[in-house]
Parts: C-alpha cells; sequence; structure tokens
C-alpha cells in the first residue's frame, strides 16, 4: 500500500536538488513502486477475447440501447479478429484502418456494428495486410455522431496486431 503524504516531495530528490532528505527520498521511492504496480496491474492482464458474433450480433437502430455484453467491453484490452481494409482505397501504411466482420464474405456494405475504427498510436503506422488480422487494444463502444448522423459504434487504440 502506498504510503500517506507525510513530507511531500517539495524538494525533490537528493543529488538533484540539494537538501533532499532521506524520508523525501522513500517517499519518492514507495510513491513510484505504487504507481508502477498500478501500471502494471493495469497492463498486465491479458485481453479479453471477443468476435463479431459478439459485436454484430444483433440488429443495430441508431439510438437503441446496445446490449449488455457489448456494453461491458468499453474501456477494456480486447483481442478481436476481422479483414483490415484502409480508410482509403490503395493506401499501405496506415494510421486508421477499420476492421471489418471476418464472416461477412466481403460482400456488400457491413453493417455499423460491424465496423471497428483502429487507430495506430501515436506516430506509428501498419502494414495493410490481406486475410484475417487479429488485433489488440482498448475498445471503445457508443454510438459517434456527425451532422447528427451515427457514424460509428466501435472505436479501438491499437496496441498490437
Amino acid at each position: 500500500m502506498c504510503p500517506p503524504d507525510r513530507a511531500g516531495v517539495k524538494d525533490g530528490v537528493r543529488g538533484v536538488v540539494p537538501g533532499a532528505t532521506a524520508l523525501h527520498l522513500r517517499t519518492v521511492s514507495s510513491r513510484l513502486l505504487c504507481l508502477g504496480a498500478l501500471l502494471l496491474c493495469a497492463r498486465g492482464s491479458d485481453p479479453v477475447p471477443t468476435s463479431f458474433t459478439v459485436l454484430g450480433g444483433f440488429e443495430y437502430r441508431p439510438g437503441m440501447e446496445l446490449p449488455k455484453e457489448v456494453l461491458e467491453l468499453d474501456g477494456k484490452t480486447v483481442r478481436v479478429q476481422g479483414f483490415m481494409q484502409p480508410e482509403k482505397e490503395g493506401e499501405t501504411d496506415v494510421e486508421f484502418f477499420l476492421l471489418i466482420n471476418d464472416a461477412c464474405g466481403c460482400e456488400g456494405t457491413p453493417m455499423l456494428n460491424e465496423i471497428i475504427y483502429c487507430a495506430m498510436p501515436e506516430g506509428q503506422t501498419a502494414k495493410v495486410v490481406p486475410g484475417v488480422v487479429k488485433v489488440v487494444g482498448t475498445l471503445y463502444v457508443g454510438e459517434e455522431k456527425e451532422d447528427g448522423e451515427v457514424v460509428g459504434l466501435y472505436y479501438l487504440d491499437v496496441d498490437k496486431i
């Protein structure tokens, strides 16, 4: 458990700011260890496997309440597979792409709940590859509107392809 804020860290760390005490160093070290443990706990968990069977397994209507099993995925790190499609035809290195339901058979237009809008980490791109890919990242669930029209339901910050 993290120690209470007894002394604060206003004097900085010994060697960097004169006057830092051993108590300051212990407090800073304890806080950093606690922060590190929290980050490891948050990132250390395995991604939740999901699929378009869950994400697209209902008839979507704008304004409807999404199914509980879909809403429970909001903000979670998930693993999902589908077809990778660039936003603009012909792009090969992309910062953003669409992940499309891999069961759609690539015929016709996928339904809104059969598309995940994916974003690579800032400054990184991904090579567009044919066939089915597995993507891991943080999924955000909810209607995104532009000019009053729903343009998306699922957004994913990509960690790994």
